[in-house]
């Protein structure tokens, strides 16, 4: 259902516009930095021109400049992190309970900087693993929809569908694998490195900074100690303007959901600028998904068309 904030009046033009670019730029790459709940938007600047969400969405990007490869970790940084990582899968529940994992749907409140301001829109994502992902936010003009598997990515909105280019589905997948109750079922797979490269001070916590890769997707935990808990995550996304990003996300409110630990509060920096929240009401894991949530729907066949109007007879014909 809806929340409350959008049963307003129908906004103006241009701030259906903008609004529509902000919402498809909070889709784009969501999920991404994600322990459960899986829902780490992309930035919502630079806002595209667009008339409508699905036409916003289906702009291919320019390619992106290519970062150099950090250097490869030390033998030791990659004992100590091996160590690390499997205390983090313990804490989540181990390897064996996570392998059990085939699904997971979470529901909430995300609230971001946009142009007009500041704006509350719930937030649904449901997820398969290992590639299955579909998002969708009640935006004040309508409900936007992002759904990504491996044949393709595609955007719903009120004006219809339209298909996303390869290299936005390609890191909308990345993004499920980023999620750690999936990579904790890899933590046997030779795929899999984890390196201990530092801590730094975060809050109250001192933070060991623990990276994970895992064939050609990255992301740093950063695990308190004490718990093994992460706290926050860090890494670069593709944004759907071709230009890399920079998303670290901070996690708190850690409930029991299924056995699982779960953070039910997300707050995004972007580029080093804090401009997103997210606050969870429900997550369901293994509660099973309907696969035709990630089913394009068919395009609306045209009516019949209308034979032209006979001209008028002529004066005196």
């Amino acid at each position: 259902m809806p929340s409350r904030l959008f049963r307003v009046a129908r906004p103006r033009t241009g701030l259906r516009a903008s609004a529509a670019a902000t919402c498809l730029l909070l889709l784009a790459a969501l999920a991404a930095a994600q322990a459960p709940p899986h829902l780490a938007p992309t930035p919502a600047r630079p806002a595209p021109s667009v008339s409508a969400p699905p036409a916003a969405a289906a702009q291919a990007p320019s390619p992106a400049a290519t970062p150099p490869p950090p250097p490869p970790p030390s033998t030791q940084q990659l004992a100590a992190g091996h160590a690390l990582f499997a205390k983090v899968v313990d804490a989540l529940g181990g390897e064996t309970k996570a392998r059990t994992v085939k699904d997971v749907q979470t529901r909430g409140q995300v609230t971001a900087k946009t142009p007009e301001g500041e704006m509350t829109m719930e937030i649904q994502t449901a997820m398969i693993f290992p590639d299955r992902l579909s998002q969708q936010i009640d935006a004040p003009f309508g409900r936007v929809a992002m759904v990504a598997t491996p044949a393709g990515a595609f955007v719903l909105g009120p004006n219809g569908s339209s298909d996303l280019p390869p290299q936005m589905r390609d890191e909308l997948l990345k993004q499920v694998q980023r999620v750690p109750l999936w990579l904790a079922q890899k933590v046997d797979d030779p795929k899999l490195s984890a390196a201990a490269v530092g801590s730094v001070k975060i809050g109250d916590v001192d933070a060991q900074i623990l990276d994970v890769r895992y064939e050609n997707m990255s992301v740093k935990w950063f695990v308190d100690p004490k718990t093994y808990r992460i706290v926050r995550t860090y890494h670069t996304a593709l944004g759907p303007n071709g230009k890399v990003v920079t998303i670290s996300s901070d996690y708190s409110d850690y409930r029991t959901v299924s056995g699982f630990p779960v953070a039910h509060r997300l707050e995004v920096t972007t580029d080093g600028e804090r401009d997103q929240t997210l606050t969870l009401d429900e997550c369901k894991i293994n509660a099973g998904i309907d696969p035709k949530l990630f089913q394009k729907p068919p395009a609306p066949t045209p009516g019949p068309t209308a034979p032209p109007a006979e001209a008028p007879a002529k004066p005196g014909a």
